[in-house]
């Protein structure tokens, strides 16, 4: 049997147990936290969050896969918010790069390109994890390009 907080912390508050579309629930739930936790403080409280939370994640995410019958159960969403975090991490305090990074974070997340796809294929928390902490950098490096080069 799973434990509560363990299943409270990898489906992000039970976020993750909504029956429709749970992992874009989860990113939009992360992004809306993430932005929160910006605005209300700024990115050093925002990035000793997200450290903590990946370090909380990685082991709840390893005793939560332990009693899974899936590889990657899709209420898992905590590793959703993570890349949703690492995509808004270093970006404009904007709502168009905010935006994009909803998109293109998902984009990435859904279509699983190389070397995302490999990185899920990892058996364990790393490939839960990973892939999405990948799809997260691949979203913020597009962005800071972007807005290096004036198209945001």
């Amino acid at each position: 049997m799973k434990n509560s907080l363990i299943t409270f912390l990898v489906t992000f508050g039970y976020i993750g147990k909504i029956k429709y579309f749970p992992g874009t629930i989860g990113s939009f739930a992360g992004l809306l936290v993430g932005a929160v936790i910006i605005k209300l403080t700024n990115y050093n409280v925002f990035m000793s969050c997200f450290f903590t939370l990946t370090i909380i994640s990685i082991f709840a995410v390893d005793e939560y896969l332990k009693s899974s019958k899936s590889l990657d159960p899709q209420e898992v969403v905590v590793d959703e918010v993570l890349g949703q975090w690492i995509a808004i991490a270093f970006i404009p305090f904007n709502f168009k790069s905010f935006l994009i990074a909803f998109v293109l974070f998902r984009f990435f997340d859904i279509s699983k390109l190389f070397p995302i796809n490999k990185i899920e294929k990892i058996k364990g928390y790393f490939g839960v994890i990973g892939d999405d902490l990948y799809a997260g950098i691949i979203t913020a490096i597009i962005i800071l390009s972007l807005t290096y080069y004036g198209f945001i």
